[in-house]
């Protein structure tokens, strides 16, 4: 078995968004379900009722799922921007950002790297 599918597979990329609109979230979280497999426990989605959290996680799975093409092309602009926090595998969290900047300005905010984990932090905007 390759590294790299073990990783993806094993170890997921966990992502919080904050700062923003339960719409935004919903857009951003929708996005990266059309691109990678959502590992996450059940939750309610951002703007379902009841909702108020002021920050929406997922655990992704970095494994294109082979719809990815053909949804990028739909992805619905932001209304304001989204603060992302991608943690994983150096590679896996690349990955997340690559996909994001396909249909988002993703602009760096910083990051942190372990021995094996990276943690980096994006401001996403609507691309232009």
């Amino acid at each position: 078995m390759n590294a790299t599918a073990q990783t993806a597979n094993d170890h997921p990329v966990t992502v919080t968004l904050s700062d923003c609109s339960d719409d935004d979230a919903r857009r951003v979280l929708a996005h990266l379900a059309t691109e990678f497999t959502d590992r996450s426990p059940g939750q309610e989605t951002p703007g379902e009722e009841h909702t108020r959290a002021t920050v929406w996680t997922a655990e992704l799975d970095v494994t294109p799922t082979g719809s990815a093409r053909a949804a990028t092309a739909r992805a619905d602009g932001l209304d304001g921007s989204v603060c992302l926090t991608a943690q994983g595998a150096p590679h896996d969290v690349t990955t997340v950002r690559t996909s994001l900047a396909e249909v988002y300005t993703v602009h760096d905010a910083g990051s942190v790297s372990g021995d094996q984990e990276r943690e980096c932090q994006y401001e996403l905007t609507s691309a232009h």
